[in-house]
């Protein structure tokens, strides 16, 4: 019996890269490193943000993440763009009993969540400031289960990332790899996910065959 449905925040319940690009550039012109390209933060999103400055930069500052926080993260959370179906697929999900939880690499992730309007739309948010350990460690998800009292043998992970999919495996969830970010099918089957699909009502559709089906065994 499947009863929790968990998902990744950027690029797979929010396209956020637009606005990252926007302002990782700000930031690179306070500091004076080189500007980034929208398909280089695609390739990044889903590190934790030092991590991903390291990959673009080639180096990490303290006074960089300092600086982004107080003057561009507000910024950043106001210009989330929703996908067109993430409230309808979340909310066909819990209408059919199944709990919902959103899993990611950011911290302060409920902030984010929040911010973006469709907090309401999950049972438990669970980010950096939540666990010891990052994605792609398994704690953030079997955190997330433990939150909703439920069983990785009973749980979905969506993400849009390898990382997502190689924590999934890591936590004995059922993977799903959705091809909303910079990762293709066939990429993120690599990675682990058991399942692709290109967008999130595709995900909820699945989800809910599979409810169905193990009713129906019941």
């Amino acid at each position: 019996m499947f009863t929790a449905a968990l998902f990744d925040f950027d690029m797979t319940l929010m396209d956020t890269s637009y606005i990252i690009t926007d302002c990782t550039n700000l930031l690179a012109e306070q500091f004076g490193l080189r500007r980034v390209t929208r398909d280089e933060i695609l390739s990044v999103i889903g590190l934790e943000i030092s991590d991903s400055w390291v990959r673009l930069w080639g180096r990490y500052e303290d006074e960089w993440l300092d600086y982004y926080r107080k003057h561009f993260r507000a910024t950043e959370q106001s210009g989330f763009r929703e996908f067109p179906d993430t409230r309808d697929a979340i909310s066909a999900l819990r209408k059919n009993g199944i709990k919902t939880g959103v899993v990611s690499n950011r911290r302060f992730a409920a902030t984010a969540v929040e911010t973006s309007g469709i907090a309401p739309l999950f049972d438990v948010i669970v980010g950096l400031e939540d666990v010891r350990n990052a994605k792609p460690h398994p704690e953030p998800v079997l955190t997330a289960l433990s939150r909703l009292s439920a069983v990785p043998a009973e749980a979905f992970y969506a993400g849009d990332t390898d990382i997502d999919m190689k924590t999934a495996a890591a936590a004995g969830v059922t993977g799903i790899g959705v091809t909303t970010g910079n990762y293709g099918a066939d990429a993120l089957k690599a990675a682990g996910a058991v399942y692709t699909c290109p967008n999130l009502i595709g995900v909820a559709k699945l989800i809910l065959e599979h409810t169905r089906k193990n009713k129906d065994k019941g």
